[in-house]
């Protein structure tokens, strides 16, 4: 019996550890389980005082130094974000309440994203916002003010700023908060939802979010400025970090077989 029940708890640590280094099939894209950092580009209109709200839209070109085309065949994974709202700004600084953030996963007529060729960036916001919806974040505390995203630079509340940024986010399973309306059903939701970054305000969230934002080579410049309802006036690079868990069910399972062997191990050594 005991050799049985080592076989067993050896291959359930096995199991275990293939989690950590499989991948899983998200709507088409192959993402690797574990730590992940998503790079990509962003585009975003100029804000230039409090109360303007900061929107956008981007493309993640790599997933952990893979490209995605290499991930998923056909495909193209953007995003628009918005309701970040400017709570305090001087030429070298700049903080942000609220905020959200949609992912899409696009194949065939829906891989559409390209700033470079297309007539504006309502078009862009548009190509970057059809396809399945595969994630949905909203903006996590970062202080005790309740600021979710905060920047730094030159020039900031110009209209030729430059600079970086960082913030926290969280999967937001009503795709509801702060002013965000796509609602529920985002595909991805329950591998990303793992309340894996420790923060000193408002409890653990689950991404790391940061950016780069300048004016060089915007490809529609023609558009920016604080009353534009278009993104597209900066253009930058953004990294969003976080972890990647196989389903929830398949780790509860896991998690019962496990501790099933456990407490037999432990009644074997009580006999």
């Amino acid at each position: 019996m005991k050799t049985q029940l080592k076989a067993l708890a050896a291959g359930a640590m096995l199991l275990a550890s293939s989690y950590a280094a499989a991948s899983i099939n998200i709507g088409g894209l192959t993402v690797p389980v574990g730590t992940h950092f998503e790079n990509g580009t962003i585009y975003e209109n100029i804000v230039t005082g409090v109360g303007q709200t900061l929107t956008g839209y981007g493309e993640v070109f790599s997933i952990n130094d893979q490209p995605v085309t290499t991930l998923c065949n056909g495909c193209e994974l953007t995003y628009v974000f918005g309701g970040y709202k400017v709570t305090s700004i001087t030429p070298t600084s700049i903080t942000f309440s609220g905020g959200y953030v949609n992912f899409y996963l696009g194949f065939g007529a829906n891989n559409d994203l390209n700033p470079s060729m297309s007539s504006g960036s309502a078009a862009d916001f548009s190509a970057a916002s059809n396809g399945t919806l595969f994630l949905t974040l909203a903006g996590h505390a970062i202080d005790a003010a309740g600021n979710t995203f905060a920047g730094t630079g030159n020039n900031i509340g110009s209209q030729n700023p430059g600079g970086t940024g960082s913030g926290l986010g969280d999967i937001d399973v009503t795709g509801m908060m702060f002013g965000n309306t796509v609602g529920a059903g985002a595909i991805a939701n329950s591998n990303f939802n793992t309340n894996s970054i420790a923060s000193l305000f408002g409890g653990f969230a689950d991404f790391l979010i940061g950016s780069t934002f300048s004016t060089t080579n915007v490809p529609h410049s023609g558009e920016c400025g604080p009353t534009s309802t278009a993104a597209g006036c900066l253009r930058g690079s953004a990294d969003f970090r976080g972890l990647v868990i196989p389903e929830p069910d398949s780790l509860a399972l896991l998690g019962l077989g496990v501790a099933a062997l456990s407490l037999g191990l432990r009644r074997r050594k009580a006999k």
